[in-house]
């Protein structure tokens, strides 16, 4: 396959899959075959033997990812296995969850994606202006540029929003009176709403991923890790990615990919020219342009080339491959945006009726396409919107997801709203409003939800006056919990008397310790002397614990390890009469504190044992904290009880239905939970025969995202990492079903069509009064570049006369561009 295929490249993309020795900076337009181009030099290096666990490649989009992975799968399907192919985000999740004990957050946590981020933002907004609408569009920005801002001061350096806010508006003036007055409070509630529901957005991941490879040591320990970095859509890369790309290079060899012709994400961070100016100084690339184009005709293409000289784009023209003329830019003007729709319905009508699914239809904004999608719909074109048709971002989707990120993470409180307010539960908003007002007692939305007619922490309690408090930790061979190790197991009981008893065993692993060697410290020789098998080990600690309390921090990754040890083992599960988190108890002691690890905790209370990565004086100091919040949970006792007192009768019967889902779908494989929720929980009843359809296409996602070989758990987690990552993406095949997507250019980014009508050309839409206002002028002429790019046989441009055409037009050269008569207001 890669013989043959090697026989179908040209000289410039030979010169890139041959060349394994440099950097490169491989400047690729739109329909050079740049896919096919890294999809080849990766299989050409498993071909050199270079490990592919050595080899990293990053991409824009999971749609890429995808399909990259499917490529290099054609040449070598054993390896492709083992190669590291993640976008950023993904790969930032990848690397914070494999430094669990490093980070600061919390495993599992759930990452939301930006209708969530909206969603939390409104709430907020309202509660401080009563009117969340009018400002959401400037505070969603304002909130993710100040976060970014952060990373411009180390890890150390202690910087509460105030003083954070206070330095980014000085160094970015903002003229915004909700910012001015509210930024730093609204700031402030979103991070501690994050923090107390255990959840991260998409700016968490790139920060805390920046912040763990400040550390020399786990800087050093993923520098070793790849060889190999190969990064696609490199002119989408933001500067903080750029960054994290860069320290992981260090000396290895790096590729980038791209066009800078397409880069329409400055708003998010990315400065391709200054990126590649550092890029070139620190690590002298070989430069390859691939200039021969296999997607358009020759007289599109010349008409892109035509438009990037004459709007002084960089000069990165391309070749026709194509024997095919095709035919000239069709431009045409209605009398009004109505009449203009009207004109491409009807252009499509004559014409296209037996290839829709050939068809695109791009805009500037989402409200002219929500004006063209009704249009077309009452003329009965089948269409879609492809804002209506992102998957994961539709509310019955969210629904189900809602109820397994809770069973995942019981701190979840905003996914267990969303669960009680669903019509099937359907508690009355006054008493979720009062549940929320029980913080003051250490009770939140979701204590009462584990709670049982007495106080949530009276079993902790009663436990630590009986001495029969387990703290446990363990160390691993790593941090996956479906195959690493334990290597150490250590708990105490103690209580109000102190220690009671201990166990400190090393166990022999099954696999090499690796590089966790230097975060524990045990060699592989010594675990093999001094190791106890593994089933003994497992029945000690099941013995140690019978009866008792158990308690650690950030415990659900100490536990989810046992379990699968269990399983792996053909052993048992534990079971345990009550689980405690110090991390969870910290968040709600201690809300403001920059972060809640033990070493943290252990220096504001002072515990006389400090931790160290060593399993028992790790608990010693996770008692010493232990002891600490229980008298903290003992002074709001009173208070708690009358909480219950007033409104337990209310919760009981909701808490026991939401129990009973929630245990039930961690029994199931997640489609068999989809099912379950849908027809033994009747959700079903809540959903529009569109939206079961969508459900149903949900189900086939679960189903070909299962992995046998994961646990139940695991599972939901690989579901919802996936759900929140491909949440802003189009799929075009699985979803247009044979209906023309009504899109912005934005969201055809990495699509291409026969057919494409782009709409709206006029000055103030294209470009957009907010860019020419703001300077991104640059970025506008790129995005309709982009839009050009995406036809394969033929374009046609349209405006209307209640605005001036877009100067846009007029930058495609004469020769390619055939106008039609003003059309009225009729058509």
């Amino acid at each position: 396959m890669f013989e043959r295929d090697w026989e179908t490249l040209n000289e410039d993309q030979r010169l890139v899959v041959k060349n394994i020795k440099d950097s490169l900076l491989v400047l690729a337009p739109a329909g050079t075959g740049k896919t096919k181009v890294i999809a080849m030099r990766t299989a050409y290096l498993l071909n050199q033997k270079v490990p592919p666990t050595s080899i990293l490649c990053l991409t824009f989009t999971n749609k890429a990812a995808r399909e990259m992975e499917e490529r290099i799968g054609l040449y070598d399907k054993h390896n492709v296995r083992h190669l590291t192919i993640r976008t950023f985000h993904s790969f930032c999740y990848y690397l914070i969850n494999q430094e669990k004990q490093n980070t600061r957050l919390a495993f599992p946590c759930t990452i939301i994606d930006e209708s969530d981020t909206q969603d939390i933002l409104k709430r907020i907004i309202f509660a401080l202006t009563k009117q969340e609408e009018k400002y959401m569009g400037n505070m969603t920005s304002f909130i993710e540029n100040v976060k970014k801002y952060r990373l411009n001061f180390s890890f150390d350096t202690e910087l509460k929003e105030e003083r954070l806010v206070k330095a980014y508006l000085k160094e970015y003036p903002s003229k915004d009176p909700i910012i001015l007055q509210y930024g730093a409070r609204i700031l402030r509630l979103y991070e501690k709403y994050l923090k107390e529901n255990n959840c991260v957005d998409f700016i968490d991941l790139i920060i805390e991923a920046t912040y763990l490879l400040e550390d020399p040591e786990i800087r050093a320990k993923w520098q070793k890790r790849y060889h190999y970095i190969q990064v696609d859509e490199m002119q989408d890369t933001s500067t903080r990615e750029y960054h994290i790309i860069k320290v992981l290079a260090k000396e290895n060899h790096i590729a980038l990919y791209g066009d800078f012709n397409q880069t329409i994400y400055e708003w998010r961070g990315s400065a391709p020219q200054t990126m590649i100016g550092d890029y070139k100084e620190i690590f002298n690339p070989v430069e390859i342009t691939l200039k021969t184009n296999y997607r358009s005709t020759q007289l599109l293409l010349k008409a892109a080339n035509s438009f990037i000289r004459n709007s002084n784009l960089y000069p990165s023209l391309s070749i026709p491959y194509a024997k095919e003329i095709g035919e000239p830019i069709e431009v045409f003007c209605g009398g009004s945006q109505e009449a203009e729709i009207l004109m491409i319905a009807k252009s499509i009508s004559e014409h296209y009726t037996a290839e829709h699914k050939q068809i695109a239809i791009l805009t500037r904004t989402n409200s002219l396409a929500k004006s063209i999608y009704k249009m077309l719909e009452k003329k009965g074109i089948p269409c879609i919107r492809v804002e209506d048709i992102r998957l994961m971002r539709t509310t019955e989707v969210k629904d189900l997801l809602a109820v397994m990120s809770y069973a995942i993470n019981l701190r979840n409180s905003y996914a267990l709203e969303k669960i009680i307010k669903h019509p099937v539960i359907h508690m009355e908003q006054w008493l979720i409003q009062e549940l929320k007002k029980t913080k003051s007692g250490y009770m939140y939305l979701h204590d009462w939800f584990l709670a049982e007619n007495n106080d949530p922490y009276q079993p902790l309690i009663e436990g630590y006056m009986q001495n029969k408090i387990v703290v446990l930790d363990v160390e691993s061979t790593g941090l996956d919990t479906t195959s690493d190790d334990i290597i150490q197991i250590a708990a105490i009981c103690y209580g109000k008397d102190g220690v009671k008893d201990q166990l400190d065993v090393l166990v022999k692993p099954t696999k090499s310790v690796g590089d966790s060697y230097y975060v524990h410290g045990f060699t592989d020789d010594q675990l093999e002397r001094e190791g106890l098998e593994i089933p003994h080990a497992l029945d000690l600690l099941g013995d140690f614990i019978k009866d008792k309390i158990v308690v650690g921090h950030n415990i659900k990754y100490d536990l989810s390890i046992i379990e699968s040890m269990l399983y792996r083992h053909h052993k048992q599960s534990f079971a345990y009469p009550g689980v405690y988190d110090t991390l969870d108890l910290a968040h709600k002691i201690y809300p403001y504190l920059p972060n809640h690890k033990l070493g943290t905790l252990s220096e504001l209370i002072k515990t006389q044992a400090k931790p160290n990565h060593n399993a028992l004086q790790d608990i010693l100091a996770t008692s010493e904290v232990l002891t600490h919040f229980i008298k903290k949970l003992n002074e709001k006792k009173d208070e708690r009880y009358s909480y219950l007192e007033a409104y337990y009768p209310y919760v009981q019967g909701v808490k026991e239905q939401v129990q009973s889902m929630t245990k039930e779908i961690l029994k199931k494989p997640t489609y068999e939970a989809i099912s379950y929720l849908m027809n033994s929980c009747n959700y079903k009843s809540a959903y529009s025969k569109e939206a079961l359809q969508n459900l149903r296409d949900f189900y086939k996602m679960a189903q070909q995202l299962y992995e046998e070989h994961l646990s139940y758990e695991d599972n939901i987690m690989k579901l919802l990492t996936f759900s929140a990552l491909h949440a802003s993406e189009v799929e075009q095949s699985a979803l247009f079903k044979g209906k023309i997507p009504v899109m912005t250019l934005h969201q055809a980014k990495g699509l291409e069509f026969d057919y494409v009508y782009m709409a709206g050309c006029n000055e103030d839409i294209f470009p957009s009064r907010r860019s020419v206002k703001e300077g991104y002028l640059e970025e506008e002429k790129r995005l309709f570049y982009v839009g050009m790019t995406r036809a394969k046989k033929k374009l046609y441009l349209s405006y209307h006369t209640g605005k001036k055409m877009s100067f846009l037009v007029e930058e495609i050269g004469e020769g390619f561009k055939n106008y039609r008569q003003v059309a009225l207001d009729k058509v």
